[in-house]
């Protein structure tokens, strides 16, 4: 299953993320493409235990619904709300720039692997504690959502 710790995979999103432009629009949704690149960042930011949000999960979520996400099942276009802490104009990182925040955001997947020398697992809002290979996967799945919903 594809995930951020194969340098191939990390690749091919950074050229994806590379190749985004103002002029991109969204397919779904209501971010635009600076907001969505910060949107990601969050993603990377959560999973390094830089970024905190409370769990609002259950366990469904933290069991059959993590299980199916984690093997892939289609997200609903649209369907699905963000924490406030990963929203723009509430508390995600509001964007500083195309060309910053693309650097910041290949810093971040670059780096992807280096909090868990110390740490084990970084809570997800909704999955609870999860591990490097976890993140890794729900990251790879959750970017690759949102390039496709700019054409990427």
């Amino acid at each position: 299953m594809k995930n951020i710790l194969n340098k191939n995979v990390v690749d091919s999103i950074i050229e994806r993320v590379n190749n985004l432009s103002t002029a991109d629009k969204p397919q779904w949704g209501k971010m635009n493409v600076d907001e969505m690149l910060c949107h990601i960042s969050d993603t990377l930011r959560m999973a390094a235990g830089i970024k905190k949000s409370d769990f609002t999960g259950s366990f469904l979520s933290t069991g059959p619904i993590k299980w199916l996400v984690m093997a892939g099942m289609p997200t609903p276009k649209g369907k699905v709300n963000t924490v406030k802490e990963m929203k723009q104009g509430e508390g995600g990182t509001p964007p500083t720039g195309l060309a910053n925040d693309k650097t910041l955001f290949v810093q971040l997947i670059n780096n992807f692997p280096e909090p868990f020398t110390k740490t084990k697992t970084f809570c997800h809002p909704a999955f609870g504690d999860l591990t490097k290979k976890e993140w890794a996967r729900l990251a790879y799945l959750h970017l690759n959502y949102h390039l496709m919903q700019f054409g990427k």
